[in-house]
């Protein structure tokens, strides 16, 4: 989820984060250079950790995950049907 408050981007990634279509609107915030910095929020169940990164990298790093995911549900997908 992206927010806006008072001129600073905020980014919350949970386990059931769109990763792809989060991926896809970092990279335009990246293109279009209004942000330079987002606050990165993850969300998990012992917590919350809190970060301050770069949008370009940020976008790299959530577009690696989505990766990983669709990789790993293919994975499972294949050992189910064996």
């Amino acid at each position: 989820m992206i927010s806006y408050n008072n001129g600073q981007l905020h980014v919350t990634l949970t386990r059931k984060t769109g990763l792809t279509k989060l991926a896809r609107l970092l990279e335009a915030e990246a293109v279009l250079g209004i942000h330079e910095t987002a606050t990165v929020v993850y969300k998990c169940r012992n917590g919350a950790l809190r970060q301050v990164m770069p949008i370009g990298a940020l976008a790299e790093m959530v577009k690696r995950e989505a990766v990983s995911i669709k990789q790993l549900r293919l994975e499972r997908a294949l050992k189910v049907g064996m």
